[in-house]
C-alpha cells in the first residue's frame, strides 16, 4: 500500500492525476488536507481510500484526450456529499452512496462539503466481463439503487475493507464487482460465479442473520442460487464448512455480549439472542470454542 498526502488543491492534483486520470482539482478551505491510501491489486485493479477537504474534481474533454484508459470507478461514498456528473445526467452523493463512471469520458465530481471520504476501485472495463449494453446502462444511472439490490454492493465492498492477500483477491473483487452491476439493474441471478465471490456473499449473509436460529444450510444454498453440494465446495477450498462459519459467528456474537457491562440479559437469554437453540448446547460449543463457561467468560471480562 502506498500512502500519499497534499496539503493544497495544487498538491492534490498532482496526486490523482498521476494514480488516476488528469484532473483539475479546486479547494475550498484554507487548510486544505487529503490523503490517499493506494493498493494496487494487479495490473488492471487497485484500491483507493481517500480522504479529502471539501473541493472540485473534473477531467474535463480537453483532460480525457491526454489519457489513454478504459477504466471504470466504483465509489463507495463513506461520509461525502455532493454531485457527480457525466454524460449530460448529474446524480447526489449521499453516505452509502455508490458511483460509477468512466475515465475514458469526461466526468465532474462536486464535492464541496467537508469532510469528503470515498473508497474507489479503479478497474479496467475489460476485465469486468459485463455485456457492453448492461455495462452503458449501468453508468447512465451513475448512482447505483439503494436497498434490496444493495447487497450485492455491501458485498463487493466489506470485501474489499478486508481484502485478503490470497492470489484470488483481483478476481474476486471482479466477480463481485460483476455481481453488482448486474444486481443494480435486476438481470440474471446476480450471483458470484467464483468461489470466493460466492463464499464470501454466503459469509455476509450469515453475519447478518446469526441471531436466527432456524437458519437451514439448504435454504441458504436455494437463496443464493447453487446446490447444498456446490455451497460446502465453495466453504471447502478456505478449509471450513457454512455451520462452522456460523457458529463461530454466533459464538463471536455471544462473547461481546458477555463482555459488555451493559448488557443486561442473562446467559440463557444471551443463548438465544446469538442464535442457539438452548442454552445447554451454546454452553457447550462455547466451552469448546473459548475454554471457558459463558458465566465464567462474563466474569473474567
Amino acid at each position: 500500500m502506498e500512502v500519499l498526502e497534499a496539503e493544497s488543491a495544487d498538491e492534490w492534483e498532482s496526486v490523482v492525476s498521476g494514480f488516476f486520470v488528469p484532473l483539475r482539482c479546486d479547494g475550498f478551505e484554507a487548510s486544505f488536507r487529503a490523503r490517499m491510501e493506494h493498493t494496487v491489486v494487479d495490473e488492471r485493479l487497485s484500491i483507493s481510500r481517500v480522504t479529502e477537504c471539501g473541493l472540485i474534481a473534473e477531467h474535463s474533454g480537453a483532460l480525457r484526450r491526454r489519457a489513454d484508459t478504459d477504466d471504470l470507478h466504483i465509489s463507495l461514498q463513506l461520509s461525502s456529499r455532493g454531485t457527480v456528473t457525466q454524460g449530460g445526467r448529474s446524480a447526489a452523493i449521499v453516505p452509502g452512496s455508490v458511483i460509477l463512471y468512466a475515465t475514458n469520458r469526461p466526468y465532474r465530481l462536486d464535492y464541496s462539503w467537508p469532510d469528503q471520504r470515498h473508497l474507489i476501485l479503479q478497474l479496467s472495463r475489460g476485465s469486468l466481463d459485463v455485456p457492453p449494453g448492461m455495462l452503458e446502462a449501468a453508468l447512465a444511472r451513475l448512482a447505483l439503487p439503494q436497498g434490496r439490490r444493495a447487497v450485492a454492493a455491501r458485498n463487493l465492498f466489506s470485501y474489499v475493507e478486508a481484502l485478503p492477500s490470497a492470489d484470488e483477491a483481483a478476481h474476486v473483487t471482479r466477480d463481485l464487482a460483476r455481481t453488482m452491476v448486474r444486481a443494480s439493474l435486476g438481470e440474471g441471478a446476480a450471483v458470484p460465479r467464483t468461489s470466493g465471490g460466492l463464499r464470501h456473499a454466503v459469509q455476509e449473509h450469515l453475519r447478518a442473520n446469526a441471531h436466527d436460529p432456524a437458519i437451514d444450510m439448504d435454504q441458504v444454498a436455494r437463496r443464493h442460487l447453487v446446490s447444498r453440494r456446490r455451497l460446502y465446495q465453495a466453504f471447502e477450498q478456505a478449509g471450513m464448512s457454512p455451520a462452522s462459519f456460523l457458529r463461530a459467528e454466533r459464538l463471536a456474537m455471544a462473547s461481546r455480549m458477555l463482555a459488555d457491562p451493559a448488557e443486561r440479559r442473562t446467559v440463557e437469554q444471551i443463548a438465544y439472542a446469538s442464535g442457539f437453540d438452548d442454552p445447554t448446547t451454546f454452553t457447550r460449543a462455547f466451552r469448546r470454542g473459548f475454554g471457558m463457561t459463558p458465566r465464567d467468560w462474563r466474569a473474567r471480562s
